[in-house]
């Protein structure tokens, strides 16, 4: 077992003395129910990082009073909440003297410090007693992988397609505590990475250490993660997997109910009809041909700076921020980049405008082909919101307004938005930083719906309208030819009179 340090345990037998069934059975039960495997490095004899985090999470939950050690009253605490049976003042004294022999500062004037916590886990499993260690876990909700039960987290949130998942302000209340808890740089307002690491210790493991989260923020200089970033993200992460989003709130410490952080926002279509949004966290679309400015629209919201160099993005990218919005009002956009290659993919799906509070199209102003094929996007994306009935409100983006324009592309532009009643384009640039409040104006289209949504040659409204046209222009052309031919009655019947 020294050699091979994945071997748990070694029965020694021999023709004199057998092997108990029963035995074997023991040890065999053990090794599945109990096993040291996902809670103990054989190699570096040291408990594995989840199974810390997951007992770091458990210690900060049994420390009630929050001095960062467990009290002889809360060690009592626990040991009954665990297994049934209370630890009497010398057992206490004893489990104390056990560590501090061993590390000194596993003990403290207080109590047991979460380092002796551990150390206490780690030699239980050390001595082939991994039936404590998972005990403990167990009691606290923890699975065979070291994750929170299913039962705990709700595998999913039953809502319609068009209706989305906001944290409430609850939960924006919590995470504030929770930020202010661990900004401990100076009180600076922002989360160093060292900082974002240790708020998610307790949890599996940072839930965003990958895309699509890991840079769709805004950073100070430092690297660190504003307090309107921090809720940014979590926005997000609620919006595209509230899954996920609960179970790292709970990772993290909060222990309420499920919807006094979550709510389902109101039907889209609803929105329309009652022509307003109540939501607080608004997705916009980003369509455009390749080269058109879409990655540098998405690096300007976040802060990034401008950059020249030309990198064509394969996959989808999200940007989130907070917008101070009328009122003194914030909202948090969120804007999801889709590569020109992915846009066939996006509308092969009935729902795949659901979750689209507004869509822009960002064309290159001083190239006719980008706008052509800006042109092109808009009308496949309207005329598939015409066709499913998830018809979104649409903006045009005239990028690198800084460039010389191509000629007759603006009044094509202008022309277009027009015949399909929609907002004129509105040129930014990027590079000189001139936006034209285009973040502030993105929430304005997704908190009125009904205005700025496009009708293509196909639409049923827009055939109406054609129709009512032309019906008023015949009786126009109708009543002008009868007034004209009463008028040259008169003239007739006026020189007849004279003349008689």
């Amino acid at each position: 077992m020294q050699q091979f340090r994945e071997i748990e345990t070694c029965i020694e037998c021999s023709t004199h003395k057998n092997i108990q069934v029963q035995e074997v059975f023991h040890f065999a039960q053990k090794a599945v129910l109990h096993s040291k495997a996902p809670l103990f490095d054989q190699e570096t004899q040291t408990l594995k990082p989840r199974c810390v985090r997951a007992l770091k999470r458990i210690f900060i939950l049994s420390d009630e009073d929050r001095d960062g050690s467990l009290s002889d009253k809360e060690l009592n605490d626990f040991q009954v909440k665990c297994f049934n049976v209370p630890l009497g003042c010398s057992e206490i004294a004893g489990v104390k003297r056990v560590v501090q022999e061993k590390l000194f500062e596993g003990v403290n004037d207080h109590g047991l410090t979460l380092a002796g916590f551990l150390f206490l886990h780690a030699l239980f499993v050390e001595k082939g007693r991994a039936e404590t260690t998972w005990m403990v876990l167990r009691k606290f909700g923890y699975d065979t992988e070291i994750k929170l039960r299913d039962d705990l987290i709700p595998l999913s949130f039953k809502r319609a397609p068009d209706q989305s998942v906001e944290l409430t302000t609850e939960a924006v209340d919590f995470l504030k505590s929770i930020f202010n808890l661990f900004d401990l740089h100076g009180g600076d307002g922002a989360l160093l990475p060292a900082e974002l690491d240790d708020l998610f210790s307790t949890a599996p493991e940072s839930p965003w250490s990958e895309a699509p989260y890991k840079e769709s923020a805004v950073k100070t200089a430092l690297g660190g993660l504003s307090f309107n970033g921090f809720l940014a993200q979590w926005a997000l992460m609620t919006l595209l997997d509230p899954v996920k989003s609960l179970a790292s709130l709970i990772y993290i410490g909060y222990q309420g109910g499920i919807a006094s952080v979550l709510r389902v926002t109101r039907r889209r279509r609803l929105d329309c009809k009652k022509q307003q949004s109540d939501r607080n966290v608004f997705q916009c679309f980003v369509f455009g041909p390749k080269g058109a400015g879409k990655s540098s629209l998405l690096n300007s919201f976040v802060g990034r700076p401008f950059s020249e160099a030309y990198s064509p993005s394969t996959t989808e990218c999200f940007s989130t921020n907070t917008v101070d919005h009328l009122g003194g009002n914030k909202k948090t956009l969120i804007l999801r980049e889709i590569p020109e290659d992915g846009v066939k993919r996006l509308l092969s799906s009935k729902e795949s405008l659901a979750d689209c509070d507004v869509a822009i199209f960002v064309y290159d102003s001083s190239d006719e082909k980008s706008w052509k094929r800006a042109n092109e996007l808009l009308v496949d994306v309207a005329t598939h919101g015409e066709h499913t009935g998830f018809e979104v409100p649409c903006l045009i983006i005239e990028a690198k307004d800084d460039l010389d324009p191509f000629p007759l592309t603006i009044q094509n532009s202008t022309r277009v938005s027009q015949d399909m009643g929609i907002e004129a384009p509105i040129p930014v640039s990027m590079k000189l930083g001139n936006l034209s409040n285009v973040f502030r104006r993105i929430i304005s289209a997704a908190e009125h719906p009904h205005l700025s949504i496009p009708e293509t040659e196909a639409c049923p409204r827009k055939q109406y309208r054609q129709f009512v046209n032309r019906s008023l222009t015949f009786v126009s052309v109708g009543a002008a030819v009868a007034i004209a031919g009463l008028a040259a009655y008169r003239v007739y019947a006026a020189r007849k009179n004279t003349s008689g």
